[in-house]
């Protein structure tokens, strides 16, 4: 009788303990290449989409000792999107851009979230998207498949494949 009372005092204890436990990651799903394919026309838009493959869950419970994962994610914060041309010429550059978006979205929430910004008309070869922080992505990150978007309007035409690394990074609060 008195190890049972032990022991189911241990018990409610570690499990005390264990909601205590929290931890603010930083993730990066991936950096994925997308090639936006060349284009004279300048009326609409040059855009391109890679999906990649990214274990949330995995990343969590490697980051927390096994003890928590993706069911403990409480928030999970967008705080940097970074678009890198990797074969930037003078001819085909972020100049070429009006405006650039970038979107995303996952197998678990389809509905893609998007980022934009005005391109000023000089030589670029990287765009920090503007992040809201305070937007909520959490049912994005119970996905283990992310499609990724970048593209925006030509204000001149391009002459070749523009190669388009994309960086997202996000933070992610977990708790048990």
């Amino acid at each position: 009788m008195v190890m049972t009372c032990l022991g189911t005092a241990y018990l409610q204890s570690c499990s005390k303990i264990a909601s205590l436990v929290q931890y603010d990651l930083t993730l990066q799903t991936a950096s994925t290449e997308i090639v936006l394919p060349p284009s004279s026309d300048t009326v609409g838009a040059a855009t391109g989409s890679q999906e990649v493959h990214y274990n949330v869950d995995s990343f969590i419970k490697a980051n927390t000792a096994n003890v928590l994962g993706i069911a403990n994610i409480t928030s999970a914060k967008l705080t940097s999107c970074k678009l890198t041309l990797l074969n930037p010429t003078t001819a085909n550059n972020f100049a070429n851009f009006r405006s650039a978006s970038g979107s995303f979205y996952s197998n678990t929430n389809t509905t893609p979230y998007s980022l934009s910004l005005s391109n000023p008309d000089t030589y670029g070869t990287v765009l920090d998207m503007p992040v809201d922080p305070n937007v909520e992505l959490k049912g994005y990150l119970n996905g283990t498949n992310f499609t990724y978007t970048v593209g925006g309007s030509l204000r001149r035409a391009t002459s070749d494949s523009i190669r388009v690394k994309i960086d997202v990074q996000y933070s992610v609060h977990v708790q048990g």
